[in-house]
């Protein structure tokens, strides 16, 4: 086994994408996205990234970073995969990874898998533990009838998409950023959210290459921003990935959000899509509630895992 720094290059990508397809086909790697996700890192954050060889093939990838989506001082956030005739090499790979780590003295690791995937009974025999769970849900657009879930907009609530509003003036732009702020609040996780600063979430949100305005919606009252969903592309075929859905408090039980679900629903069809993929934490039932009634399927678990104290190497 050799293991050798990631070289951010296409082939090295490529070869991530070819081992991550192999591992779990019902989840390939969407590149475009890594790639954007990689370059906005900002300079004071930890990625370090590692292909496994065997026979001069890459058989497996292994990394550890600040978490992306809610950086915590003192946290790595750490993944692995494996082909499946490679497995045995896990016990290894974790080796490399405590003697990688030590230096930077992290006072715990977090991880997300599957709960189906390999990753998952590994992780747990390292001594990590569950700490959350969200479920990826499909909505299946051929099988999907809107009709008995229509309801009128309240009064002077407009629905628009994004494309049509002056999305890439700043003004609107920081009202849009303090909106999701806000609905952030509310999204149940295990540790209170760090938001992004403007800059960041910016470049991360407006210039992510998935984004479709066409397909981000947005309550209005007036001027006033009141609620968002949201569609990306996705690398799946027919797929279209939701982003962040909410209601602001004040506007709330007067069926936005589901109003929301049903005009993205219909551009997904008008789009082409067949698919629509969203993720819900397993505390936000009224979200939860909406796409069961919308047809959401739930597929396994994904499961949140932290392991604290961080033992030393041996």
């Amino acid at each position: 086994m050799k293991i050798r720094p990631f070289a951010f290059s296409p082939a090295d990508y490529r070869a991530l994408a070819r081992v991550r397809e192999a591992v779990h086909p019902e989840a390939p790697l969407n590149i475009a996205q890594l790639k954007h996700l990689d370059q906005t890192r900002s300079p004071d954050e930890v990625l370090k990234r590692f292909l496994v060889e065997q026979e001069g093939q890459v058989v497996g990838m292994l990394e550890y970073a600040t978490p992306y989506h809610n950086p915590k001082p003192g946290a790595l956030e750490v993944g692995y995969h494996l082909h499946p005739q490679a497995q045995a090499l896990a016990t290894r790979l974790w080796a490399f990874l405590l003697e990688r780590v030590a230096p930077l003295k992290p006072r715990e690791l977090q991880a997300q898998v599957r709960e189906d995937w390999p990753e998952f009974g590994f992780l747990l025999a390292q001594g990590f533990t569950e700490v959350e769970r969200k479920w990826v849900s499909v909505l299946d657009l051929t099988r999907f009838d809107p009709g008995l879930l229509q309801r009128p907009l309240p009064p002077g609530i407009v629905l628009k998409p994004l494309a049509a509003l002056p999305w890439q003036e700043e003004a609107f732009q920081r009202a849009l950023y303090h909106l999701e702020l806000e609905l952030l609040e509310d999204v149940p996780t295990r540790e209170p959210i760090t938001p992004w600063p403007f800059e960041l979430w910016r470049k991360r949100s407006l210039e992510d290459p998935n984004l479709l305005p066409e397909g981000f919606f947005l309550a209005l009252e007036g001027q006033e921003m009141v609620g968002l969903t949201m569609l990306f592309r996705s690398h799946r075929p027919q797929t279209l990935q939701t982003g962040l859905t909410g209601v602001k408090r004040s506007h709330r039980r007067k069926g936005l959000a589901l109003a929301l679900k049903l005009r993205a629903a219909a551009f997904a069809k008008a789009h082409g899509a067949r698919y629509i993929r969203t993720a819900n934490h397993q505390a936000n039932r009224p979200m939860l509630a909406i796409n069961e009634a919308l047809g959401f399927v739930k597929e396994p678990a994904t499961v949140a895992l932290r392991l604290s104290p961080v033992p030393s190497p041996h």
